[in-house]
């Protein structure tokens, strides 16, 4: 599988005001979310996927994934499991992560509920050694570790411990690498919202659909560097099975169609090419 280059001078340096770190989630979820990744990753911007160890399609992202060298891996470390019609549960024995599991043995649904009970942080960095073990035996190279929902937002001293834990491993941690686009005026919402907000934040610019709020974030962005977060996706009957009682699976399916083209639609595409946005992986990024 092969990307395409970014757009570069004819010294072959990238002439570039804005960097870009584009980032797609939930690798190892679904079959029709990893084929939605690998189309985002061959036909469009992504160069940084980040790969679930609990998720029930590993085995298939392994067969479409590992080995290529083209893109950044990372670990999606996986606390908490926010959906209703497919839950995880740890790698390691209920027994040894009790304060990360409810009583029917599966993560609890999101990490605000860790407020009320907070978990042991030793056991989280032990399931996520596992997690990272189970991934590397089913042939990613992995580089950089980030977290399912943000979890480390709560519990009090775990931001730390999971950057002295990437370090122990020899990993990027995600976190220093958290530059926003700015987010402007216009009916776009969806695709890309999990890039948040930054300079520029509020500007009136029209714009269309989510891949149109998407372009107009890129070509208003200051120079500097910038991530985007997605999880691509198709809306098709797997997809439409995901879901909540507050974020139904029809509604995650035309999301994740959404965030698909945010990374490969030809209007994102030109922009990139024209604009000389650099796309870059983990490894090739600046902590901020």
């Amino acid at each position: 599988m092969t990307n395409s280059k970014n757009s570069t001078n004819g010294t072959g340096i990238a002439e570039s005001a804005v960097s870009l770190i584009a980032r797609a989630d939930d690798c190892g979820n679904s079959e029709s979310h990893n084929l939605a990744i690998a189309e985002s990753c061959k036909h469009g911007i992504v160069r940084n996927v980040s790969v679930m160890a609990t998720g029930a399609a590993l085995d298939h992202a392994a067969a479409l994934f590992a080995g290529d060298r083209s893109i950044c891996f990372g670990l999606h470390a996986t606390m908490n499991a926010e959906w209703e019609t497919f839950r995880w549960k740890p790698l390691l024995p209920a027994s040894e992560v009790s304060t990360l599991v409810d009583a029917d043995g599966y993560f609890m649904q999101h990490p605000g509920l860790w407020l009320a009970a907070p978990p042991d942080v030793e056991q989280i960095l032990n399931e996520m050694k596992a997690q990272l073990d189970k991934l590397r035996a089913a042939g990613f190279e992995i580089t950089y570790a980030d977290s399912h929902m943000f979890f480390e937002w709560a519990v009090k001293g775990l931001d730390a411990a999971l950057d002295a834990w990437c370090v122990q491993e020899g990993l990027i941690s995600h976190r220093p690498f958290t530059g926003r686009l700015p987010e402007i005026g216009g009916d776009g919402a969806g695709a890309g919202s999990s890039a948040g907000t930054g300079q520029g934040a509020g500007e009136d610019v029209e714009a269309g659909d989510p891949v149109d709020q998407f372009v107009a974030r890129l070509k208003h962005a200051a120079p500097g560097q910038y991530l985007i977060v997605g999880h691509p996706g198709y809306d098709d009957e797997e997809t439409r099975g995901w879901g909540n009682s507050d974020y139904p699976g029809t509604k995650v399916a035309q999301d994740r169609h959404w965030e698909r083209l945010m990374f490969t639609d030809k209007r994102v595409l030109d922009t990139v090419q024209s604009g000389g946005v650099r796309l870059l992986r983990y490894d090739e990024a600046q902590a901020l």
